[in-house]
């Protein structure tokens, strides 16, 4: 018998359950890709918000945020602005 891949995400309830398959193309809320994700400010259609999943520094003032990240999410954020970008320019 094959063994299927399960992964660990959130529960309905909260905590932890198991999910059937690999987490990177899980459906479920707050589970799938876990890398720099760019997804529409639902507050501004102007703008966008990032979502870094491992920060190593934040320091937020109300007119700027710096932002300590690794060079491999700073590389997964170029890849994430070009797919986003590319999106934008395909819908227009």
């Amino acid at each position: 018998m094959t063994k299927q891949e399960t992964h660990q995400g959130p529960g309905v309830y909260g905590g932890l359950e198991t999910h059937r398959g690999a987490r990177h193309t899980c459906p479920a809320p707050d589970c799938g890709p876990q890398g720099v994700r760019i997804s529409p400010n639902p507050d501004d259609e102007d703008s966008v918000l990032i979502h870094f999943p491992d920060v190593g520094y934040a320091d937020t003032q109300a007119w700027s945020a710096d932002i300590g990240i690794s060079t491999e999410a700073l590389r997964e954020l170029r890849d994430a602005i070009d797919r986003h970008l590319a999106t934008k320019e395909n819908a227009a």
